[in-house]
């Protein structure tokens, strides 16, 4: 009996942990670019899995300061109903973006630093039936690296415009 609870217990922790893992997987995807499945080659996995994560945080900073952009341009149309508590969070919000992108501006330039290695290195990688697959993961990766780099100077550029924006609104308040 005690065997049959053991089992049962291994089981359903396996169950839960391989859904949660196949859920993360579904969710690493923005627009065109999906994360590629991991080789086994941990430089290899690990700098695709950096550069993509930062792809997908410069796009969440670009859809918050979207939705940052969204509220500023409906109180500058009707300045008589500013929600100033809003306002005052949007502008929380404006900062740390601020912090976010400089933050992985800095992670952006080291993976970039270390792309055309990664690149060169990824044909010459044992075992060579691997080599394929290092080519096109490390190539997505600088990929979804330089989309990332564009992303994130836009994000750069537009928070700090909305920043000024979203300060003259809240005025004395």
């Amino acid at each position: 009996m005690k065997t049959k609870n053991l089992f049962f217990t291994g089981a359903m922790a396996l169950f839960i942990f391989f859904s949660v893992n196949i859920k993360a997987q579904t969710l690493d995807s923005y627009g065109d670019m999906k994360r590629p499945a991991n080789i086994g080659v941990s430089d290899f996995d690990n700098f695709k899995n950096s550069c993509f994560d930062i792809y997908f945080n410069s796009h969440k900073l670009d859809k918050e300061l979207k939705d940052i952009e969204t509220n500023l341009t409906k109180y500058a149309a009707d300045k008589s109903n500013i929600d100033f508590n809003s306002l005052r969070e949007d502008i929380k919000s404006l900062k740390a973006i601020n912090e976010s992108t400089k933050e992985l501006t800095a992670e952006l330039k080291a993976l970039d630093d270390k792309s055309e290695t990664m690149a060169k290195n990824a044909k010459n990688i044992k075992p060579k039936t691997k080599a394929p697959k290092a080519v096109k993961n490390t190539n997505s990766s600088i990929k979804a690296l330089n989309d990332a780099k564009s992303t994130l100077k836009s994000v750069g550029e537009n928070q700090t415009t909305l920043l000024k924006q979203a300060t003259e609104l809240l005025g004395d308040n």
